[in-house]
Formats: structure tokens, C-alpha cells, sequence
């Protein structure tokens, strides 16, 4: 009987997940995968240790684990070392973040074998994030956003194969780095589970909303996902509609602090805080007169996946890696007037109807399955050949 391979998933802040889209990542993958492999996945804790839950390891390593704060290059470094100590015979190291790379330097010299997701354009965030930011943490910025670059360079140089979840991320990468081999895996939807109409009223009544009363923004409350710009704008319409913008708040921080001042007196704009619980993240989706994401930059982003579940219209800052995921399924804009204009016009309208397919490649079982025979072929044959797949 030939012997499991052994695959570990190194840099999220573990399972299960609370915190955001790399969590849900590892997850999703994991429990999928631990039928066919012997996975371990790292996680952040308060100890080091080794225990299982359902049906994966999970490798914890000490880190000071916050909503707010993490030192992921670190983490990713004590992981690796921790693993390499304690689980003999890993087969494939799969770093979920770029600056996993430094870390895979290590997993290298000790003969394993490596695969790193390039995620988004990371080190472009740092840069946006840097005009919201006082003048002395500006340096701060700048070093990390150049760390994040080098990063990314080092992801398509050291390990054996470089995923990327975006085909347009995948054509940036070959024309910028040219990677030893790039694979192009998608990230999944996760299902929401459905309410009854009377929790969804319940639901509604508790945060002040209405049924197709309100345009809807799920996600990471940071200068690179623009919602300033969303904001300026909904100030400027005359609707009498709210925009409510769910994820978690940080009130410390610079670009909350200017998103606050730009709300000024405006009642309509919400800022509920983050939401974890499914069924009120159903409810909110499914309720909302439309869907705005603003975000410009990143691959597959699992907050716009996850809005494919529902048929109201998607408004939808115009990037390559949008109109890979929607095509001609959604309201594109690039300017703060667009979006005026667009608001004015559903203004008129009432419960539009976009009826989407979601293909295959966004689905978890099709993604596990995907990733099942990479590690397979990349491990049986000793040197990955994509055309083998």
C-alpha cells in the first residue's frame, strides 16, 4: 500500500478560520484534501503543538494573535522550522501568501519541495495605503511595500511552482518575474447557508435595515479596496437608501479615522463592524438592493465570489481581475461620478434581476480536485510537469 503524501498549508493564522479569505482558503482546501493526504496546517496560537481537528493536523506555533496585527514573514519562518523538527517525511510545503517565500528559502535547503500562491499585487497596497498614513509611518510603509515586492519576486523564483488564483495574475506574473512553472487554481465560493423570512426580518429589524432598501460592501476596511471612493460618492446621490459597509474597525488606524470624517453627519452610511456569523452575511447579501466592490487590487477576491450566489446587481470597480469573474454580469465604474450615476439609475428601477452561472473553477470540490493531482503528479514523478495534468 503506497504511503500518504504529507502536505502542509503554512501562512494563515490556522482553523478554523475567523479572520478573513486565507483562512477560509486553508480550510475549505483541507478538509477536502485530508481524505487523500496527511495534511498539517499551521496555525497561530499560544504554544507550540501538534493536534488534530477534524481530520487535520494543526501545527501550532506561538505568535501574538490579534484581529489587527500579525508578522506573517516571521510566523511563516518559525512554522517551517517547527514543521521540519516535528513532522518527518513532508512532502510538499504550500506557502497560501507571498511572503511565504522567504520562509520556502528554508524549506528548500532542506530538500523539500515548495509551492507558493502569489495571492494579489501585494506590494501596490502598501503604496496606497501610505497617502492615509502620518508622515513618520510613511517610511514604515514604504519598506514593507519593497519587502512585499521582493516577495513576490521570490515567489516566482524559489519554489517549484507558483500558484496564481487570477488568470490575469497569472499573465502579470509570467511577463514580469517568468516563473519556473506557474499554475493557475482559482479561489472558491463559500456557500452560505439560507434563513427562513422570519429571521431574515429578524435580521434586518436588528440592524435598522429594509429589504432592497440599502447597497451592500463585505470586506477589509483599507485604502486599497477604496472605500473612500464608494462613500464620496454615495454622499453626492439624493437616495434615500443606506450603504452599509461590513469589516471589522480598527478606530486607531489612519484610514478608518478618514473614512469616519468623510461619513461626517451622513445617517445613511453604516459602518456595522465586522460580521461573522452566515446567516446574517446570507441575509445581508441576499437583501441588498446591490452589491458595490471597489476593491483594484488583488486576484480572485472570495467577498465578490461569494456575491455570485445572488442575483442583484454587482457594481464593480473596472479591473481585469473583475471582468475575468463577472464578464458582462455586473455595472462597471472607475470614477466616483460613474458610481453617482449608476446609484441614480437603480434608483429608478426596482428588484433588477442578473442571473449569473458560477463555473466550475469556483468551486471547492473542483479546486480540491485541482490541487489533489498537482500534489500527486509533483511528488510521484519527482519533477512537476504541467503537461501531465
Amino acid at each position: 500500500m503506497r504511503r500518504r503524501l504529507k502536505i502542509a498549508l503554512v501562512g494563515s493564522r490556522g482553523i478554523p478560520p475567523r479572520y478573513g479569505g486565507a483562512e477560509t482558503f486553508v480550510y475549505e482546501l483541507s478538509k477536502r484534501l485530508k481524505d487523500f493526504f496527511d495534511v498539517y496546517v499551521s496555525c497561530e496560537s499560544d504554544r507550540f503543538d501538534i493536534d488534530v481537528f477534524e481530520g487535520i493536523n494543526r501545527v501550532h506555533i506561538w505568535a501574538r494573535h490579534t484581529p489587527t496585527m500579525t508578522i506573517p514573514v516571521i510566523y511563516d519562518i518559525i512554522a517551517t522550522l517547527y514543521l521540519l523538527k516535528k513532522v518527518r517525511d513532508i512532502n510538499v510545503i504550500y506557502y497560501v501568501a507571498p511572503d511565504g517565500a522567504f520562509a520556502g528559502i528554508l524549506a528548500k535547503l532542506s530538500r523539500k519541495r515548495v509551492i507558493v500562491n502569489t495571492d494579489g499585487i501585494e506590494w501596490k497596497r502598501l503604496l496606497i495605503r501610505m497617502r492615509f498614513v502620518p508622515w513618520y509611518q510613511k517610511p514604515i510603509y514604504l519598506i514593507t511595500s519593497i519587502a512585499m515586492f521582493i516577495s513576490e519576486f521570490l515567489a516566482c523564483k524559489i519554489p517549484d511552482i507558483t500558484i496564481a488564483d487570477s488568470l490575469a495574475i497569472k499573465k502579470y506574473l509570467e511577463n514580469k518575474w517568468r516563473p519556473r512553472r506557474v499554475e493557475y487554481v482559482a479561489y472558491g465560493i463559500r456557500e452560505l447557508p439560507k434563513t427562513d423570512e422570519n429571521r431574515k426580518k429578524e435580521i434586518l429589524k436588528k440592524l435598522g435595515l429594509e429589504r432592497n432598501r440599502y447597497y451592500l460592501t463585505i470586506g477589509r476596511i483599507v485604502a486599497e479596496n477604496n472605500i473612500h471612493l464608494e462613500i464620496e460618492a454615495f454622499k453626492k446621490t439624493k437616495t434615500g437608501d443606506k450603504l452599509v459597509i461590513v469589516g471589522p474597525i480598527n478606530p486607531r488606524d489612519p484610514y478608518v479615522k478618514h473614512l469616519f470624517r468623510l461619513r461626517g453627519g451622513d445617517k445613511r452610511i453604516i459602518f456595522t463592524g465586522g460580521i461573522y456569523d452566515p446567516e446574517i452575511i446570507y441575509t445581508l447579501r441576499l437583501e441588498c438592493k446591490a452589491y458595490i466592490h471597489p476593491y483594484t487590487v488583488g486576484g480572485t477576491n472570495p467577498s465578490l465570489l461569494e456575491q455570485l450566489q445572488f442575483d442583484n446587481p454587482i457594481i464593480v470597480y473596472d479591473v481585469p481581475f473583475h471582468r475575468e469573474i463577472l464578464r458582462d454580469k455586473a455595472i462597471y465604474f472607475k470614477t466616483k461620478e460613474e458610481i453617482i450615476k449608476i446609484i441614480e439609475n437603480l434608483e429608478k428601477q426596482n428588484n433588477i434581476a442578473i442571473i449569473r452561472a458560477i463555473p466550475r473553477m469556483f468551486m471547492w470540490e473542483w479546486i480540491s480536485q485541482r490541487y489533489s493531482k498537482i500534489f500527486e503528479k509533483f511528488c510521484l514523478l519527482g519533477r512537476y510537469h504541467a503537461e501531465s495534468l
